[in-house]
């Protein structure tokens, strides 16, 4: 899977209002200074985008026509991107990579994969490094931090130190994932949810799903919510 970081055109893949919001923030960032070209919808296109001005075309007249510029995959579901991205590598495509790396927001030594999207107000400390296709909106994310290929970020999130995020991991508006300790990380497994505003204090599974705080499974989450009702 290839990346460029740098780019004056695109291809935004996703039409709807998330893709939306990323190429509102990132022209902040670009000032004019990167043009799209075209927005990939496989369900619904044939039509000018209302809000973006641009053709709304399918993922063929994307690969016949705009083969040679980068590709901004803005989907937000991981899985969804994964499928997408390995479609596009066997295309010969190259995903756009976003990352303001000013000094005073993003430490020097950040490493990111190919396709993934940072957030310009994330804070990034150093030794983090970032996987393939993520997409990053946390407030901040705390040294010594490796987050898995395909992972989402939301709004609000804060990665302390010392954390291992796995693939395809969605991390929900406001959660806290606290600090592991140097050779003892946090460790969250390969496609876990942790719901939004959630504080994860331990690590998590696999394909675990956790809320709350401190952050239990939904399952016994349920089961005390039964417990907390039960008449007495």
């Amino acid at each position: 899977m290839q990346g460029s970081e740098s780019f004056d055109e695109f291809v935004l893949y996703g039409s709807r209002g998330h893709s939306q919001m990323f190429v509102i923030v990132l022209e902040g960032v670009w000032q004019g200074r990167v043009r799209l070209r075209a927005v990939v919808d496989d369900l619904n296109n044939g039509y000018l985008h209302p809000s973006l001005g641009v053709k709304v075309i399918s993922g063929a007249e994307r690969a016949a026509h705009h083969a040679n510029l980068p590709v901004l995959l803005t989907i937000g579901n991981g899985e969804t991107r994964a499928k997408i991205a390995a479609r596009l590598a066997e295309e010969g495509a190259v995903l756009a990579t976003f990352i303001n790396r000013v000094p005073e927001r993003v430490a020097a030594d950040a490493k990111i994969g190919a396709g993934t999207i940072v957030d310009p107000l994330t804070r990034i400390s150093p030794n983090v490094v970032i996987g393939a296709g993520a997409q990053i909106l946390a407030l901040a994310i705390g040294h010594d931090v490796t987050i898995g290929d395909f992972a989402t970020l939301a709004a609000g999130c804060i990665i302390n130190g010392n954390v291992q995020i796995g693939a395809g991991v969605n991390i929900g508006s406001g959660a806290v994932i606290c600090n592991g300790t140097p050779g003892n990380p946090l460790r969250i497994g390969d496609g876990a949810t942790i719901a939004m505003g959630a504080v994860i204090m331990r690590d998590v599974p696999p394909g675990a799903r956790m809320m709350g705080n401190p952050a239990m499974t939904v399952r016994e989450w349920m089961r005390l919510q039964a417990l907390v009702r039960r008449p007495g």
